[in-house]
């Protein structure tokens, strides 16, 4: 399978490299130094998981001529979407299926307004890693899962492809029929780790969650995010705010959050796709967030700065 890497992050590096050491036609879009550390000695990967390797396949700034894509794996944080959209415009083709793995709630509908609904699937991947330097990704929870799927639920042929394809590289990857659950899932966990982590500016989400206030704080961003989610009509599981505190208490020790090393890099944040993304759909709905409402209102400060030194 011929495969755009849109994004070679911790996101789009790890999985993309996967697919790469397994055989399939990889092509990793990056910047700057990442980019010519990994043109010049390929991807380096150390992975609790899947253990240490180096994939090399072309890394570029721009599609090359000619060339288009099967999938486009399309993993940039959410505020560069305008730009990385148009980078990958030339490798799309009648047949090329846009695999978007980003945080939050919207992206899909964003890529569908550029390429057309039917050329675009949304999933949610759990990754525990960042990108550790030029030309490396650093894996360091020990699970690795992708849970993707087509709007109506069904199992198209494109999506049994892909997931044959990441399952043949050694990825936990789940066809879900209720892809509108596995989004809101995820937004729940990320809006509670990330959300938390970034306003408390404390980078352990174990100290975050080791202090009664804060635990507090935690449960309740969760609740309205279930709350929001329900109320818009997703299905969500009754238990699901106890089953995602509870794989906190097991797992925050490995947990990091991308949202918060951008805070302290003064990038950009995803905070309107996470946090902002609960404050605005319970607003839609009638769902008091003010947890989330605060979260969002506070980073919002660091988040415009960013974006303008940016040029955003």
């Amino acid at each position: 399978m011929r495969v755009l890497v849109m994004g070679t992050g911790a996101v789009g590096g790890y999985f993309g490299s996967a697919l790469a050491r397994n055989g399939d036609d990889v092509v990793f879009v990056a910047r700057g130094e990442h980019r010519a550390t990994i043109e010049a000695n390929g991807l380096r990967v150390e992975s609790v998981a899947a253990g240490d390797y180096t994939v090399r396949a072309p890394a570029v700034e721009r599609v090359p001529a000619g060339w288009t894509a099967d999938l486009v794996l399309f993993c940039v944080k959410g505020y560069h979407n305008p730009q990385a959209i148009e980078v990958i415009r030339p490798a799309v083709g009648d047949d090329t299926t846009i695999l978007t793995l980003q945080n939050g709630i919207g992206s899909a509908d964003q890529l569908a307004g550029a390429f057309g609904r039917d050329r675009v699937i949304a999933g949610a991947a759990y990754i525990h890693a960042l990108r550790a330097g030029p030309g490396l990704i650093a894996e360091v929870g020990g699970h690795c899962r992708i849970v993707f799927g087509e709007a109506d639920g069904r199992e198209s042929p494109r999506s049994a492809a892909i997931r044959d394809t990441f399952s043949a590289a050694g990825v936990d990857i789940e066809l879900s029929g209720d892809l509108a659950k596995a989004l809101w899932n995820k937004l729940v966990f990320i809006c509670a780790l990330s959300g938390m982590v970034c306003i408390t500016r404390e980078p352990s989400f174990t100290e975050v969650l080791a202090r009664s206030e804060t635990l507090d704080l935690t449960w309740r961003v969760m609740r309205e995010a279930a709350a929001a989610g329900r109320a818009s009509g997703v299905a969500l599981d009754d238990g699901l705010v106890e089953a995602t505190m509870a794989e906190f208490q097991e797992t925050s020790e490995e947990l990091t959050s991308s949202m918060y090393l951008d805070l302290q890099s003064g990038n950009p944040l995803e905070v309107m796709l996470l946090n902002g993304a609960v404050s605005r759909i319970g607003k839609e709905v009638g769902v008091e967030t003010p947890v989330n409402d605060f979260i969002t209102a506070c980073l919002s400060i660091a988040n415009a700065k960013a974006q303008r030194r940016a040029g955003l």
